[in-house]
């Protein structure tokens, strides 16, 4: 068994199943190459294919053979792309919502300090503090060429890079373009006072990476397990410190615009940190105290639009005032909105989901289980609703029966037709047989069927992996979302099973009951008939080839 192979072994292991098969899928496909160049390889092509993670927040790579193929479809037709549920974006993501919220503070700043040759913003350091950010937004306007997306319509990743570019075009192309602008037009070369005014107006325009900050946000919270309350709690306080503080800069900005007197009082909330900062040295707490003066006089700034007891004169000054108290008034709607929304998330599913698993695991303790049960109970529970808890049986009940067979066609007709007694079976005996299926959820070494026992029905594997033993307990083979199992207890009755069938993973499977099957099929007689025939086929075919091996093996 070569190391690729052991290393699946082992992931095998970590699940908690220990395998003896010699050929295992491997975890990743095998890189040519040699030395340190096939090293940084494979490092940066498994920080670019799908993590093992996705199957705690994807809905359709849930188990080790989905991340399996779609590692290898990646590897061979594209390999150098990014993944969208890979390792690598997970962490741009993270490092952009750090620049983006960087960037969304540096440039009211300068907007409102550009004309001001002698203020900070023309220093050195803050120079390449401004273009540090913008480094970043040139490569992820280049990365982003590369990385593909989740088309949610047709259930599937986009790695084409003829997709890609398309569907970025169309989407956030733009924004990425604006935020690559530099914030000084001087900065790059020498321009008049206009255009370099001009410049500073669309610079602002940035504030539209908004947009990608709160879609950084989600996707990091999903993949991070970050519960509703606190990514909500966050993007609250983000949105709320972005607002106060670009508005302070915009209003002071067009109140000198307008040529009005700027009293002391309502000066910049950068300025005025820094003044208070150094004022009230002798604090306790100087930066605390710094931070609070300066909230509170921006936070006038707001209210009055930057007018204290200076009264405006103009009829631009009342419109100043006018568009800086609806702007704020209709931010703060906004903003009780998203509180409303988080109060009101107590009836959302995903908090039904968090109550019930708190009411499961008081449970747990009072029957004092141990350890290792309560964590498969709880990963159970968790692969079971997917972190979101609703009553499937009443939301069916709302909708008509035509509405119903279609989901459970859409949910299980490729399960069902994967299975050779089923094909070009008519559509209504389709239905019916979908119709009778019933979802069960099996743990790692759960045993799904036992060898030597009476038949009653069969499995269609929806997600995960199984083991299939003989009777004498050796592991023959695999099988993965797609597959099929006991499908010869359907048309025999009291057949007894020929091997077992263990899960080597979390697995989800539609079970199908003998009974249900022939309620079903019975108004077609012809049809049972054709399939008894294939049932017998395939039992003395399979008998044969297990004839055959025991003479094989008693040779050697």
């Amino acid at each position: 068994m070569d190391k690729m192979q052991k290393n699946t072994t082992l992931l095998f292991a970590k699940y908690g199943h220990e395998c003896t098969l010699e050929d295992l899928p491997q975890e990743y496909p095998d890189i040519p190459g040699r030395g340190l160049w096939k090293k940084i390889r494979k490092m940066l092509i498994r920080m670019c294919v799908v993590s093992d993670s996705s199957k705690l927040y994807t809905h359709h790579l849930r188990s080790f053979g989905a991340i399996v193929k779609e590692r290898e479809r990646q590897i061979l037709y594209y390999r150098w792309r990014i993944h969208p549920f890979s390792k690598a974006s997970l962490y741009w993501s993270l490092v952009m919502i750090v620049i983006i919220f960087i960037e969304l503070i540096i440039t009211p700043v300068d907007f409102l300090l550009y004309d001001m040759k002698k203020t900070f913003i023309y220093s050195v350091q803050w120079k390449i503090v401004t273009w540090i950010p913008n480094i970043f937004f040139l490569i992820h306007l280049i990365a982003n060429f590369w990385t593909g997306y989740y088309d949610e319509p047709n259930q599937e990743v986009v790695l084409s890079l003829k997709r890609i570019a398309k569907n970025y075009v169309k989407t956030f192309l733009i924004i990425d373009v604006i935020a690559c602008l530099p914030n000084h037009l001087d900065f790059v070369f020498n321009a008049g006072a206009r255009a370099v005014f001009i410049f500073q107006a669309v610079s602002m325009l940035k504030y539209l990476m908004v947009v990608r900050f709160y879609k950084y946000l989600k996707i990091s919270a999903e993949i991070l397990g970050i519960n509703y309350y606190t990514y909500m709690i966050t993007l609250v306080m983000a949105l709320i410190m972005l607002f106060w503080h670009s508005t302070c800069c915009m209003l002071t900005f067009l109140r000198r615009y307008l040529g009005a007197e700027v009293n002391d009082i309502f000066e910049p909330s950068v300025k005025t940190f820094y003044r208070v900062l150094e004022d009230e040295s002798h604090q306790r707490n100087p930066v605390l105290t710094a931070f609070i003066s300066a909230f509170y006089r921006g936070s006038l700034i707001i209210y009055n639009s930057s007018y204290g007891r200076t009264l405006p004169s103009t009829e631009k000054e009342i419109l100043l005032i006018w568009f800086g108290w609806y702007a704020s008034s209709l931010f703060f709607i906004y903003i009780l909105a998203l509180i409303m929304e988080i109060m009101h998330g107590k009836q959302s599913a995903s908090h039904k989901y968090v109550k019930i698993e708190r009411q499961l695991m008081d449970y747990m303790r009072h029957k004092q289980l141990p350890t290792q049960m309560r964590r498969r109970i709880l990963t159970y529970h968790e692969f079971r609703f997917h972190k979101s808890y609703f009553h499937e049986n009443k939301i069916l009940g709302t909708i008509s029966e035509q509405l119903r067979q279609e989901i459970n066609m859409h949910a299980c007709r490729k399960l069902v037709e994967s299975v050779i007694f089923f094909r070009n079976l008519p559509l209504n005996l389709l239905v019916r047989i979908i119709s009778c299926l019933r979802i069960e959820v099996y743990l790692v070494n759960d045993v799904i069927i036992r060898a030597n026992t009476p038949g009653t029905n069969m499995y269609f594997i929806s997600t995960g992996t199984v083991a299939i033993y003989s009777k004498s307990g050796t592991e023959i083979c695999h099988l993965e979302e797609g597959s099929h199992v006991g499908e010869v207890a359907l048309i025999i009755k009291g057949v007894l099973r020929t091997a077992s069938v263990i899960a080597v993973e979390v697995s989800e499977l539609y079970r199908l009951d003998q009974k249900d099957f022939v309620k079903a099929i019975s108004p077609y007689p012809d049809l049972l008939a054709n399939i008894h025939r294939i049932a017998a086929d395939r039992m003395e075919a399979s008998s044969m080839l297990e004839d055959y091996k025991m003479k094989e093996a008693s040779k050697r």
